[in-house]
């Protein structure tokens, strides 16, 4: 039986000023993913603010678009 791959994927927040802010996940590809605008994902509750991966991680999880032994990184 293989072992499915393990995938990085990783998180690049594009803008985060002035009361703005844009964020994306990335696939291995440099495809984007999944997209943040705006400021809902935190008063949701999903993540407690931008540098909180394992909230992101959790909620894309739950999705279905990350597995739960992927890797979720900032961007390098």
């Amino acid at each position: 039986m293989s072992v499915p791959e393990k995938k990085t994927y990783l998180y690049f927040i594009n803008l985060d000023e002035r009361g703005e802010f844009y964020a994306d996940v990335r696939d291995g590809s440099n495809n984007s993913i999944f997209e943040i605008k705006g400021f809902d994902i935190f008063e949701d509750g999903w993540m407690r603010n931008k540098s909180d991966l394992k909230g992101l991680k959790n909620h894309l999880v739950g999705l279905g678009v990350m597995k739960d032994d992927d890797d979720l990184t900032r961007e390098a």
